[in-house]
């Protein structure tokens, strides 16, 4: 279990939309809160150990942010909802098979770069012990 140590970056507190009886739609946020801004470290992260890595050059993509992190879901989650037969068939401009929400929401090659380097865990850590466990990521 991943311990909180404050809001990130120095921003304020997460919770502040807690009241003294909170709503349970409250709760529901504050865990979501930070399960998005993991994805959102741990997705960096991996983006750039990927550049640390790789023999090209600098990238253009600019680090995940909580927002497009909450598109990337709420786009994901969509997808079982409108069913195309090919991922980048939700982004398509032919009239028989458009779905406009998509394009407007993120540029698909966002949301691949995205879906690319999701990650939930550091690769650095916790690695070596648990070679026979390959679901230890998530």
């Amino acid at each position: 279990m991943r311990t909180f140590n404050g809001a990130p970056n120095g921003e304020r507190s997460v919770a502040a939309h807690i009241m003294r009886e909170p709503a349970p739609l409250s709760i529901l946020l504050l865990f979501f809160m930070q399960f998005i801004a993991l994805l959102v470290v741990e997705t960096n992260r991996y983006y750039y150990q990927f550049l640390d890595n790789s023999d090209n050059g600098p990238s253009s993509h600019r680090e995940v942010t909580r927002a497009e992190m909450f598109m990337f879901l709420a786009l994901t989650v969509q997808m079982r909802h409108a069913v195309q037969g090919r991922l980048e068939d939700y982004w398509t401009k032919l009239e028989q098979f458009c779905c406009p929400i998509y394009r407007q929401m993120m540029v698909h090659a966002r949301y691949y770069h995205i879906l690319c380097f999701l990650h939930f865990t550091d690769n650095t850590r916790n690695g070596a012990d648990r070679i026979d466990d390959r679901l230890w990521k998530i």
